[in-house]
């Protein structure tokens, strides 16, 4: 189990957030409807993944819950998101061949979480997620590059998935501000402007080949 160092990443007071691989070890920590629902899925990839995305987010609620992790009352809304009563969760997990991890955080205001790995885009991916006054943001970080296009995504999508919406409002519904000197951190903070949710805050690091990041609504 890889934790996130809250000193690193500087989360607010009050949000927790996991990362977990599919080699950690941790034992699966699901519901009766969970074990049901994860029987559903016929690809392998997919079955360990949402193992790994729910052991995360329950493991986090547990503590915050003083219940076991199979005891937390995390279940599914009807957008498909998942939902804690009382509190915010959002869970994000990919895999690549035998490579699986997910990312969960849980916290008392709006929340979320997306992970990507790095991988080929298509070479104009940013005119479908920009709007013209973050053309200079994407330069500034060295142009429409893979790695730097995977970012931009990331961490519209953690918004985007804190809002609830996902991409079905358009990546162009999040405005970014990033302070960048022309080279591509490592690990930093952005702002964002979302219409209808207002302000959010992005706390986004590198870890091997995933960009991850934590999206929480600003006061």
């Amino acid at each position: 189990m890889t934790d996130l160092d809250p000193g690193t990443w500087r989360l607010p007071a009050g949000l927790d957030a996991r990362l977990l691989r599919a080699a950690a070890g941790t034992p699966p920590a699901l519901s009766d409807a969970e074990r049901s629902r994860l029987q559903t899925f016929g690809h392998p990839d997919r079955r360990r993944q949402f193992v790994l995305g729910r052991t995360a987010a329950r493991t986090l609620a547990s503590l915050r819950l003083g219940v076991p992790p199979e005891a937390v009352p995390l279940g599914v809304g009807a957008d498909g998101a998942p939902e804690l009563p009382g509190l915010h969760v959002s869970i994000a997990h990919t895999a690549r061949a035998d490579h699986v991890a997910a990312l969960a955080a849980v916290a008392g205001c709006p929340v979320g979480v997306d992970l990507e790995r790095v991988a080929r885009r298509r070479p104009d991916l940013w005119r479908r997620i920009l709007n013209a006054d973050e053309h200079a943001l994407l330069e500034r970080l060295g142009g429409p590059t893979d790695d730097v296009q995977t970012l931009l995504w990331t961490l519209k999508e953690a918004v985007l998935k804190g809002q609830r919406t996902g991409f079905r409002a358009g990546g162009r519904s999040v405005r970014l501000a990033l302070d960048a000197d022309g080279a591509l951190p490592d690990s930093g903070h952005a702002r964002a402007e979302a219409d209808g949710s207002g302000a959010w805050t992005v706390a986004f690091g590198r870890d091997g080949d995933l960009w991850l990041a934590i999206a929480w609504a600003s006061p």
